[in-house]
């Protein structure tokens, strides 16, 4: 029989996969042998529906009952089911309960629970599905039996100005000074009319009194006030409220004044509450019963009355107090004992008070001796408490032998030890009962880590355990295999790793008689499957007197004696005479069991010298660091850094064990170096641009570069040989085109006279037969920056493409740009002008930019350009509008081909909104433009939300980026973003990401119908713009084939948001380990 009650609520953060054992209750309220009251709720966290059928809910210890649900039994995504069984399924201490499937696989598994409160408290996941597989995954609080532990979100809010307000005290009388302080969370400032702090406004108010304070935090943000109350300056009796303001925070306080202050004490009823010292009892004990009660009357004793289960009165009686509290204790008979719930009932004049307790059989083992540890696992420094009994024959004492088991003196390297173990003799004593108790501290020393063997005997009978100490026993997981066997690290290098210690575990170690212990023998083998081997000579031979020859082929192999509690290891130096870069496999053989695991080892030396930055690009006052491995005999190197503008500092770095480490910081500021002025064009050096790093030793030379740029996350580095682009796409007809680009700079060397290699730069037109427009030759920096302007006369530059072409050496590249123009030629349409605005609407502090040139090419002397505001009081008009000029009449010379631009700084003041006319004066027409200066609207707040999903070992990941509601606010989502790391380097190429949309698109991934295949970092941009399901989107990823492989996807437009949709993230693997992480950002709008 088990009962069944279902919930659904929505599931969200989850971390486990499969359905989980959210909640138990191994011992509720009540007699657990009466009734079935013990439950287990099940939870599932997944996005599908879960056939049940079949499936089965153990316990594991003592009384091993199962049950197996019902067929047809599903459970829903998000949905609580709750099952019960029979009287009695679990123990109340050291249970653990199991999740099967049909086929038997354990699906979950709780952690060792104990639970002797019998009440309403339960073992619980601290939130819904959350499973790391560990014991901290657990609370035991007030049951939730049917309904959520919790949801794990996390939150990043926006920071809010607060204001605090108090006063010295809550009452004063006539005569007294009441201090008004508090405090701001920052200061603040506001601009208009002028910049100034902002103030903290005080306004205190009461019967016919009102004042008004303008205060100003000080340099802790703190403020401070006082008001002398006296009646002569208007204060009346009665209370007085206190408001404060500050740049929108209020907060608010009070104060009475009168002549004589009166304290105001509540009546508060009397109580009176019964305990015992356990709540569980067994015969022959006795029940400690304490009462307290609040309000002791005098020559008033207590009535008492306990009774049995059955109703029977056992004992009675009145108490007397002493010192506020009545006591008296109750034997258990052990004469035909009722078992069962007792009442405690106890009157007090006219005050009851009720508490029961249980009595319940004492249950023994069919053994001389039981043997108890508060745990199984423990850490260095922790007290072990060992409890027991007899069960057959009571004795008064027994004798207690505590051994480590660990062998130090057969440790080796750094498992060598030495020393003697800790062992501990005693006597325990027995109390009437035959229960014994007894403690003792493991020392806080790596020494003592190991197996402790715990032994208590005497003539009729022993009793052997074990425990361990380990150092993270919250993180300790028992081993559930036969035989395991671990090496202390994953992957080796011969640099940095002198030795290789292997460990294992035997879970059940076969004692002989004949005291003989069977060992663990550990081979190797490569990645191909040979035995590993080693070459030596026996002692016997002279092998130089025999030319070199009688060695011998020995198969490397290891003999590893295990300590009583299964524990065993071993440590092999890890020297090039015996292993190379590869992949090797471990074989411990115990018996007839057989464990395996394997290690790499990487030689960071085999691939030649190596030196590399930590990253391309640096910010201002960042510190780039130069790294590297060396496989030349240099003791040193000289390192030179070379700036933009050429210049060069040169020091020193020596190599420290092959290997260098080296650091140079960026300029803390922006500076600019003028080269050139002749008035109508400045050339000048800025300390941002490509700097060079030149490491050079006695046997070799190479150079590092990278960037110092002012944006450094969204910047990047140029890796291409020779590039070129414009400023811009698209020009007009009679603008400076801008050329840019970037070379790597050939190596010329540094003696005699050296001239540097130029950059021919070409200006083609976009139609066959491509002819030659303009050519310029310019010397790259010393970063290999190089640019050049060019005109772009309107008789030569039709509209249409045009192409740019760069040549240095033997390297050519091209980039586009087209041209629009506007002139007209050879037609005998009118000259007029055309003029515009950037835009027709600013905020107030914007710049407008007012540009026009005439139609055809004409010559003019000047264009006189005026601006006037619309205003009611004055008769100054425009063409739409009078209103005042807001300065003087600007004259503006145009540029060879006619056009002008001008700007216009509109004041950053309130008084600045309205209306505005433009009018451009040329001598052959006017012409005018109209503007509005409108209030700029406040930024949006936006609060901020983050779920994240860490370790999924999983090949396919389904992402959820649905709209939310919490606390009556919904949150969209923007972003989301994940991470795929592979441990192996050897791994990386073999492991890739596919990211698609709910509808199937590929998004990012190695296929040919994938949108981004490879990085999407390309100089000047750090995105890819793809169109998905009618959406444009922001791609940002780091290309395949390196051991962190990263990407996000967020809506182009910074006010849209992404879709309601599942992402599909699917990892393209065969059995190689990898982890993927990942999260989505929510915002909100307020």
């Amino acid at each position: 029989m088990f009962l069944l009650v279902g919930l659904i609520v929505p599931a969200y953060a989850q971390t486990a996969d499969t359905v989980v054992i959210n909640e138990v209750d191994i011992n509720p309220p009540g007699d657990d042998s009466k009734s079935i009251s013990e439950w287990v709720e099940l939870y599932n966290p997944t996005d599908s529906e879960i056939d049940l059928s079949g499936w089965k809910i153990a316990s594991t210890t003592v009384l091993k009952k199962t049950m197996t649900i019902g067929s047809g039994t599903t459970i829903k995504p998000g949905q609580f089911l709750t099952f019960s069984y029979q009287s009695v399924w679990f123990t109340d201490i050291n249970e653990s309960v199991e999740l099967r499937d049909e086929n038997g696989v354990v699906i979950d598994k709780t952690p060792i629970l104990s639970d002797i409160k019998n009440d309403f408290t339960s073992w619980q996941r601290i939130y819904d599905g959350y499973d790391l597989d560990a014991s901290d995954d657990w609370k035991f609080v007030t049951s939730t039996s049917g309904s959520t532990n919790g949801k794990l979100i996390e939150t990043q809010s926006a920071e809010e100005i607060t204001v605090t307000v108090s006063s010295t005290k809550s009452s004063y009388l006539f005569g007294e000074t009441a201090v008004i302080q508090g405090k701001v969370s920052k200061e603040i400032f506001v601009e208009k009319p002028f910049f100034q702090p902002a103030a903290i406004v005080v306004t205190i108010s009461g019967p016919n009194f009102d004042r008004t304070l303008t205060l100003y935090p000080d340099l802790n943000l703190n403020y401070k006030t006082t008001l002398s109350l006296h009646q002569v300056l208007g204060i009346n009796e009665g209370n007085y409220d206190v408001n404060v303001s500050y740049a929108g925070a209020v907060a608010n306080t009070s104060f009475s004044v009168g002549f004589e202050i009166i304290e105001q004490q509540e009546q508060q009823d009397g109580s009176l509450s019964l305990t015992t010292d356990k709540s569980q009892y067994i015969p022959g004990q006795t029940v400690s019963i304490t009462g307290t009660v609040t309000d002791i009357i005098q020559f008033q004793g207590m009535k008492f009355t306990v009774t049995d289960s059955s109703g029977n009165v056992v004992y009675n009686g009145n108490l007397f107090p002493v010192n506020g509290k009545f006591a008296t204790k109750v034997f258990i008979s052990t004469v035909n004992p009722v078992y069962g719930t007792y009442e405690i009932i106890g009157e007090y004049f006219d005050k009851s008070a009720i508490t029961t307790f249980e009595v319940v059989k004492d249950v023994k083992e069919s053994v001389p001796i039981s043997l108890w540890t508060d745990k199984d696992v423990y850490g260095l420094g922790e007290v072990v408490t060992i409890t027991g009994r007899l069960n057959d024959v009571w004795i008064a004492s027994l004798d207690l032998e505590i051994t480590q088991t660990k062998s130090l003196s057969l440790g080796t390297g750094s498992q060598l030890g030495g020393g003697s173990v800790l062992k501990i003799l005693d006597v325990v004593r027995t109390d009437g009962d035959g229960k014994f108790q007894y403690s003792f501290t493991i020392p806080n020393s790596d020494t003592r880590l190991g197996d402790y063997k715990i032994k208590v005997s005497k003539d009729i009978g022993s009793v052997t355990k074990i425990v361990k100490a380990v150092e993270d026993p919250e993180n300790f997981v028992t081993i559930t295999d036969p035989l395991i066997v671990t090496t202390n690290k994953q992957v080796y290098d011969f640099t940095t790793d002198k030795e290789l210690v292997i460990r294992g575990q035997i879970k059940k170690v076969v004692e002989r008689t004949s005291l003989e212990t069977p060992v663990v023998s550990i081979s190797f083998k490569t990645e191909d499957g040979k035995p590993l081997s080693i070459i030596g000579v026996p002692s016997n031979i002279n092998q130089g007197a025999s030319g070199g020859t009688g060695s011998v082929t020995a198969s490397y192999e290891f003999t590893a004696i295990p300590e009583p509690g299964g524990v065993f290891s071993v440590t092999a130096d890890l020297s090039r005479g015996i292993f190379s870069e590869g992949t090797y496999v471990i074989t411990a053989k115990y018996l007839d069991l057989l464990a395996t695991t394997s290690f790499d080892i990487a030689d960071d030396l085999a691939s030649g010298t190596k030196l590399s930055l930590d990253k391309e690009v640096y910010g201002l006052g960042e510190k780039v660091n130069v790294g590297g491995i060396f496989t030349t005999g240099d003791r040193s190197v000289t390192i030179s850094v070379t700036r933009p503008d050429g210049t060069t500092t040169t020091s020193g770095a020596s190599i420290d064990n092959q290997r260098l480490s080296w650091s140079w910081t960026t300029p803390i500021s922006e500076r600019y170096q003028t080269i050139k002025s002749d008035g109508l064009r400045d050339t000048a050096n800025s300390n941002f641009g490509i700097y060079k790093i030149k490491v050079s030793g006695a046997t070799f030379s190479t150079d590092l570069f990278f960037k110092v740029s002012a944006d450094p996350e969204n910047d990047s580095l140029s890796k291409t040989p020779l590039f070129v682009t414009t400023d811009k796409s698209l020009y007009q007809a009679g603008d400076k085109l801008k050329v840019v680009g970037n070379v790597i700079v050939r190596e010329q060397g540094d003696e005699g006279l050296v001239v540097p290699e130029r950059v021919t730069i070409k200006v083609l037109d976009g139609t066959f037969p491509y002819k030659q427009i303009h050519e310029s030759s310019v010397y790259p920096k010393q970063g290999g920056e190089f640019s050049s302007l060019f005109e772009l006369p309107p008789t030569i530059f039709s509209e249409g493409l045009y192409s740019v072409k760069a040549i240095y050496s033997n390297i050519q590249t091209t980039t586009s740009f087209s041209v629009a123009n506007d002139y007209a030629f050879g037609i005998d349409a009118p000259v007029s002008l055309l003029v515009s605005t950037d835009k027709t609407e600013y905020y107030p502090g914007e710049t407008v930019i007012i540009s026009g040139k005439p139609n055809k090419l004409i010559y003019l002397e000047a264009y006189d350009v005026s601006i006037i505001k619309k205003s009611d009081t004055e008769i100054t008009c425009g063409s739409f509008i009078c209103g005042t000029h807001t300065g003087a009449v600007k004259s503006i010379r145009p540029s060879p081909s006619g056009s002008f631009v001008h700007e216009f700084k509109i004041p950053n003041n309130i008084s600045s909104i309205g209306k505005y006319e433009v009018t451009i004066d040329a001598d052959f027409e006017t012409k005018h433009i109209l503007f509005n200066v409108v209030e700029e609207p406040p930024a949006p707040k936006l609060d901020t939300v983050i779920e994240k999903e860490n370790r999924i070992p999983d090949k396919t990941i389904s992402v959820s980026t649905q709209e939310k509601t919490i606390d009556d606010v919904t949150l969209l989502p923007r972003v989301v973003s994940g991470s795929l790391l592979t441990p192996l380097r050897d791994d990386v190429s073999d492991v890739n990401l596919k990211v698609s949309s709910e509808s199937g698109v590929c998004i990012i991934g190695p296929d040919v119908d994938c949108l981004v295949s490879e990085s999407t970092r390309k100089p000047g941009q750090i995105y890819d713009v793809v169109e998905v399901d009618g959406m444009s989107l922001n791609v940002r990823y780091s290309g395949p084939d390196v051991r962190l492989e990263k990407f996000s996807i967020l809506p182009e437009s910074s006010e849209s948001f992404l879709p309601d949709s599942d992402w599909n993230v699917e990892v393209i693997k065969d059995e190689q380990v990898s982890r993927f992480y990942y999260k989505v950002t929510y915002k909100t709008l307020e």
